[in-house]
């Protein structure tokens, strides 16, 4: 059975630095007419850092959900960057380490529904010191928890971010 919906037109409502939003309109399969909101995202990348079965994470405010979360590592791509060069950076900036393994989990789409946006998820345990500027406008602290306490935030509900839980989820899968 085909599913597939064929674009008939897409307007562009906004063009930002990290988004764009556009306005779709699509035959579905039923020949009908519908329309389909858009964000289309640059795609970023995610990484789960472990020392020591410490689990690394960024602590940083996020202002669409006016929430401080615990989160993975986590960045957008820049030009020409493949996955791996963009978590290498990411994991620099945000935590001053440069992995010596990199293992990649898998991939997520954020919110499929309404968005392009699609992460690359990574794994590491070995690291070398080697930081790079943090972003001019990212205010983050850093914490390290061991795998347990890791275990009891997620259960008690203090991890909320996706791409934190789903990078978790596919390490338990392959490790």
């Amino acid at each position: 059975m085909n599913m597939e919906e064929e674009l008939i037109n897409s307007l562009i409502k906004f063009n930002g630095n990290l988004i764009r939003v556009t306005v779709d309109e699509v035959k579905t399969p039923e020949g009908n007419i519908a329309t389909r909101e858009v964000v289309i995202h640059k795609g970023a990348v995610a990484v789960l850092p472990i020392i020591d079965n410490k689990v690394l994470l960024v602590k940083q405010y996020r202002h669409p959900v006016r929430e401080v979360l615990w989160e993975i590592p986590a960045g957008v791509f820049r030009e020409g960057e493949t996955p791996e060069e963009c978590a290498i950076r990411e994991l620099r900036e945000e935590t001053g380490l440069s992995p010596l393994n990199l293992e990649k989990l898998g991939e997520i789409f954020v919110a499929p529904g309404y968005s392009t946006e699609k992460i690359h998820l990574f794994y590491a345990d070995k690291f070398i010191p080697s930081p790079l500027p943090k972003d001019k406008d990212e205010f983050i602290e850093l914490g390290e928890f061991a795998m347990d306490t890791f275990r009891e935030m997620i259960e008690e509900g203090k991890i909320k971010d996706s791409k934190t839980l789903s990078a978790f989820c596919l390490y338990l899968l392959k490790k």
